[in-house]
């Protein structure tokens, strides 16, 4: 469940006199506990483009947070807008060398995090809107990832078919034990079901090591 707190000055008394020039306050969203999702704005906003992604200082703390999921998606929409903005590479250096991430601020995974995100919690079209442009915006054109992503959208799209092909091709050219490959069985073991289900229940999960709990419907 979402709740927002609506800012004073937003609605006014009787008898107020309002302005066409006032803008309304903005909605900050709220956590269940009350608390707001997003405390430091300003400071994810700031961050360099691994540490808001993959650290869990990052977008994850907001995620983290019940209720807070959406706001993490729109965090995740509003930071990879601004890196777009200002069309610069996004890198990172590793003990290993610096890697590039994008070259003009578009990241493959920031688009994947955000739609995930939203996929969960059953924003389907356009986290499968979100899918497609993280396929095409990986500069590694990665075989495997695409197999994965493009049966995840199969599987947002209700097609059983294409679910079963991206599948087939994932497992001819993955190891058996592929995380990835797992999520995607589970896809199919739960077909139909929402996605959060279907990606992480019990009785959906086949990623390697896991117990499957089939009386758990």
């Amino acid at each position: 469940m979402r709740v927002y707190l609506l800012l004073a000055g937003m609605f006014c008394a009787a008898g107020c006199v309002s302005s066409p020039h006032v803008l309304p306050e903005p909605i900050i969203p709220l956590a269940e506990d009350g608390t707001p999702c997003i405390a430091n704005r300003d400071t994810l906003m700031a961050m360099d483009y691994w540490t808001f992604d993959q650290d869990p200082v990052g977008y994850q703390e907001v995620y983290a947070k019940a209720g807070c999921d959406l706001a993490a998606a729109d965090l995740i929409h509003d930071y990879h807008a601004a890196l777009r903005a200002m069309g610069e590479p996004v890198t990172h250096t590793f003990p290993q060398g610096t890697v590039t991430f994008g070259e003009k601020g578009e990241v493959s995974t920031l688009y994947w995090h955000e739609g995930q995100i939203r996929a969960f919690a059953g924003e389907t079209e356009r986290a499968a809107s979100l899918f497609r442009l993280s396929v095409d915006t990986d500069a590694y054109r990665n075989a495997a990832k695409r197999h994965y992503a493009f049966a995840t959208i199969a599987f947002l799209e209700h097609d059983r078919d294409a679910l079963q092909a991206e599948r087939d091709a994932l497992a001819a050219i993955a190891p058996e034990n592929d995380l990835n490959l797992g999520v995607v069985d589970g896809l199919i073991a739960c077909f139909g079901k929402p996605y959060k289900e279907a990606y992480g229940a019990p009785e959906c999960d086949r990623r390697p090591g896991r117990t499957v709990n089939v009386d758990a419907n």
